[in-house]
């Protein structure tokens, strides 16, 4: 996948996570760069690629994870991986 294209799909997405009274562009910086450093170490370390479908599951877990719900059993473990970096670090953040 492609930054351009992981950048994009992030930005998109970025609005519908947070609400105006957070900071969203700082938020999907953060979420943009934990996602290329995530796919990179999963790349040179596995060999894995992380496709644009791990990170629309990814965020969707984490969008459930924000309301209140817990992650779905049905992802991979990848996908956990990254969901957890992003809770972990708007959980640091925040």
């Amino acid at each position: 996948m492609s930054d351009n294209k992981l950048r994009l799909l992030i930005q998109s997405l970025g609005a519908s996570l947070f609400d105006d009274s957070e900071n969203p562009t700082g938020t999907v910086a953060m979420l943009f760069s934990e996602t290329i450093r995530f796919r990179d170490k999963l790349k040179d370390e596995t060999g894995t690629t992380l496709t644009v479908e791990d990170t629309q599951i990814a965020l969707n877990a984490l969008e459930k994870h924000l309301e209140g719900e817990s992650l779905p059993d049905f992802i991979s473990s990848e996908q956990k991986a990254l969901t957890q970096i992003w809770i972990d670090r708007l959980t640091i953040f925040s």
